[in-house]
Order: structure tokens, then sequence, then C-alpha cells
């Protein structure tokens, strides 16, 4: 089995209301939990080990009051509460800057306004990013470029590829930071999939995988299963079909996330149903999605759930 670190460095943590909740301060704001993925190892380190280890991804990088999402910031204090991988949002500007981004627009994410589309980078960089509260941080949107070089020898980045965004300069900019081993892309059809595949053959793809047409899809794709993270969608599945993907090696990701009384993290948060994190890696899940890691973190970070070797640097 692949052997992965755990990185403690100093720094500061952060307690605020999200959501309408209370989010906790991390339990040692002096800890960071690094992914370390050996060269070469990331179509390895993806497969689904013998022994479920869950984690998380962290939705649009983990926001919090304070912490705005696809920000470095954000990322690194989601990091202080355990391991995961980083979900962010890639947008390409008019001179064909890759950013952070989600929204179509700056509005409201930054003290910007206009489209993302007609911007350069010289008019993104000195806007300041805004978090879910809509209060203005002292936080810069950052490049995509940056984001890669930041996640190295820390976490997995698995970037959601925005409308007009062109993946051959992502895929590009991945091999030019060396990145390798800390992205993979996420597709939204088998044919996204199969075009991302051909431009980089060897970068893991995160694949919606929810039916058995799916995987018969996905079989005559000419996508190599190794390269495959089973996106199981926002709708918990029968256990008996998380064990088929399981059977094929593929490590399933369910999504609890979302912000309307559908979403499993409000019903989780609402107490509307007796349903825990840990259930639904009971069910299946090896990787939930999910805009409140910290309550996932305390409930699977359990020491007979993770192998990991964890390390403190020298003051």
């Amino acid at each position: 089995m692949l052997r992965f670190f755990a990185t403690l460095i100093l720094f500061a943590g952060l307690s605020a209301p999200s959501f309408g909740e209370q989010v906790p301060a991390p339990s040692d704001p002096s800890v960071r939990h690094y992914l370390k993925i050996p060269a070469g190892g990331l179509a390895e380190f993806l497969q689904r080990p013998a022994i479920s280890i869950p984690m998380i991804s962290h939705h649009r990088g983990g926001p919090v009051p304070g912490m705005p999402e696809n920000s470095l910031e954000a990322m690194d204090n989601a990091l202080s509460y355990g391991y995961g991988l980083m979900e962010v949002d890639v947008a390409q500007l008019k001179d064909g800057t890759l950013v952070l981004m989600h929204d179509d627009t700056l509005d409201r994410t930054s003290n910007g306004s206009g489209a993302i589309e007609d911007k350069t980078w010289d008019d993104i960089k000195p806007l300041f990013l805004k978090d879910d509260d809509g209060k203005l941080t002292k936080f810069h949107i950052p490049t995509l470029k940056a984001a890669l070089e930041w996640s190295i020898g820390r976490t997995i980045l698995t970037l959601d590829i925005k409308r007009g965004t062109d993946f051959r300069r992502v895929a590009a900019l991945i091999q030019q930071t060396g990145a390798d081993d800390y992205s993979v892309s996420i597709a939204y059809s088998m044919k996204q999939a199969q075009a991302f595949y051909k431009i980089a053959p060897e970068m893991p793809i995160s694949i919606g995988l929810s039916s058995d047409q799916d995987i018969e899809k996905l079989d005559a794709s000419g996508i190599p299963a190794r390269l495959v993270v089973a996106w199981t969608g926002t709708r918990l599945l029968e256990p008996a079909f998380y064990s088929k993907l399981h059977r094929r090696g593929w490590r399933t990701i369910v999504g609890t996330l979302g912000r309307g009384s559908r979403a499993i993290d409000n019903q989780i948060r609402d107490k509307a149903v007796t349903m825990t994190y840990r259930d639904i890696v009971a069910m299946g899940a090896d990787i939930i999605a999910t805009d409140r890691f910290w309550a996932v973190q305390q409930e699977i970070r359990n020491p007979n759930l993770f192998i990991y070797t964890q390390l403190r640097l020298a003051n």
C-alpha cells in the first residue's frame, strides 16, 4: 500500500458561524494533514484499497466564514481539520489566464463585477474575495498556476472545468507546474471524459457512475479503468451498487453537498434524518463530497479507519 503523510506546521485556526451553524476550531491549529503522493502514484492512490480509508472532498475548497470559496487560504484552513481532496472551479479569462472561480461573473464572490470571460488578469489581480456571508476578506482570486503549485505535497485538486475554459491549457499548466500527481479532472458526460482522456491520457477523471448503463458506457469509452474515480451523485444509491463499483477497483464519491433541504449535509445538520456520515461510509462511500468538512472529519477520523504516518517538523 502507498504511504501518505500528514505534515504538521504552525498556523492559526478560525472559528465562526457558517450556513447557520457554528464551525468549531480545529483540535490543534498547528496541524496540517497533507497527502504526499509518490511520483507517478496518483492512479494507484485513487484505486480503492482493500481496507476502506474514507476521505473528504472539500466542495469549492472548503469555505467557512472569513475564508472564501476557491481560495488557497480556505484550502489551507480545511487541511487543519483532516485529510482530503479539494474540489475547485477553473475559469478562463479573456487573456487566457486560468483562475479559480465558480461563477460566470465576479459579483457574488469578489468586490469586482462583470463577466469573467471579459476580464484580464490585470483586471482580476487587485480584487478581493468575499466569503459565503458576503463579507469582504483580504484574500485575492488565485490563479490555477498558484493553486497547482500549492497543492504539491499537500492535497489533490479535483478540477471542475467551467464552460468556455480550454482543457488543453489546463493540462499543459499541470505538466508545467509538475502537479501531475495532484490533479484530477471532473467530467460531466462520457463524451467530455473521452475528450479529456484524449488530451491528457494519464490524468485521472472523476466520471458520473450511478447506474449499470453508465458502467456500460464507460466500458465502451476506451478510458482505462485505472484512471476512473466514480462520482455517484448527491442521492444515496443501494449499497449493492457501491459494492459493484468497488469490485471494479473504483473509489466512490458520494455528494452530501448542496444548499437546499434535499441536501444530505443539511438533513444531517438539521437532524431531519437519523443517518450519520459514518453510516454513509458503511453504505459504500469512499469519499464524501461535502460543504460541512469539519462535521464529516469529526465522524470519520477514527484510528481504525485511517492508515497514515504523521511527521512533526522541528521548531
